[in-house]
């Protein structure tokens, strides 16, 4: 598969969402160059303590999270795609103060770029999607760890992925086991504001079972500590969802209970 073409579409969409985002209420910047970090609880919680560790940042986008991490002690590392965001995350740490190293380089290119190893390999929400090949994707990050090292994400979950954004009624939209087979988008406004129009509407997604996850990591060296499901979401995937105070998104009117987010802490083996 000739993945060019998906990568260079999905860049351009990205680079023109960095200054929608930046200035959206969703991404708050301006609460985050007063002090607030942009981290929410349930991770703050699982990852615990990072003062003092190394911590490598997959797809950090304009750096928020990245320089959260480094407000709370580690010595942090930020990787992403789009060139605009990591321009603006380079901006930001110069700013703020913040010690950080950001690298704008394509996820599976980290082996031509990075030779270290760190004490956390970290990414969060809305990440997966973008990914077409998991197994490349688990060796990278088991390279990237030192031994006994930290792996964490936390993301939508793939359930949830499959639900029809812009029906009211809650349906399936796609399918969960899908093949490896991208999702074509064509979206004419912005996650973070709607009011924003797209010039670049196109994008590629991919969506991955939770086996396929879960596999992907345990067939390259990672040793699992636990796996989570979360009924409330990261943003509004559904017409129904409202956000509760704790930052995250609930439905409202919806009967049933589904799981809309997961976490993985996992370990490289000695």
């Amino acid at each position: 598969m000739n993945l060019d073409k998906y990568f260079k579409t999905n860049i351009k969409r990205w680079n023109e969402l960095v200054d929608i985002n930046a200035k959206s209420r969703l991404y708050d910047l301006e609460g985050f160059k007063s002090g607030s970090i942009s981290l929410l609880p349930i991770e703050l919680e699982e990852l615990g303590d990072v003062v003092g560790k190394s911590l490598l940042h997959l797809q950090c986008h304009f750096g928020m999270d990245t320089l959260s991490w480094a407000r709370l002690g580690a010595d942090v590392t930020g990787i992403d795609f789009s060139d605009k965001a990591i321009s603006l995350a380079k901006s930001l740490s110069r700013e703020l103060n913040i010690p950080a190293r950001f690298i704008n380089t394509n996820i599976y290119n980290i082996p031509n770029v990075i030779n270290e190893n760190f004490d956390i390999v970290f990414t969060s929400y809305g990440v997966l999607c973008w990914l077409p090949n998991l197994e490349k994707w688990a060796q990278i990050v088991n390279d990237c760890l030192k031994p006994g090292g930290i792996f964490y994400i936390i993301d939508g979950h793939p359930f949830g992925s499959l639900i029809d954004e812009k029906s009211e009624a809650f349906k399936v939209g796609f399918n969960y086991f899908a093949e490896g087979k991208p999702i074509y988008w064509e979206e004419s406004v912005a996650y973070a504001d709607p009011s924003a129009k797209l010039k670049n509407q196109a994008c590629y997604e991919w969506n991955h079972p939770i086996s396929a996850i879960i596999n992907s990591l345990i067939n390259k060296n990672l040793a699992l500590e636990f796996l989570h499901e979360f009924p409330f979401s990261f943003h509004k995937f559904h017409p129904d969802m409202e956000k509760r105070e704790d930052g995250y998104y609930e439905f409202q009117n919806f009967q049933f209970s589904v799981p809309m987010m997961f976490s993985i802490k996992a370990y490289k083996k000695i």
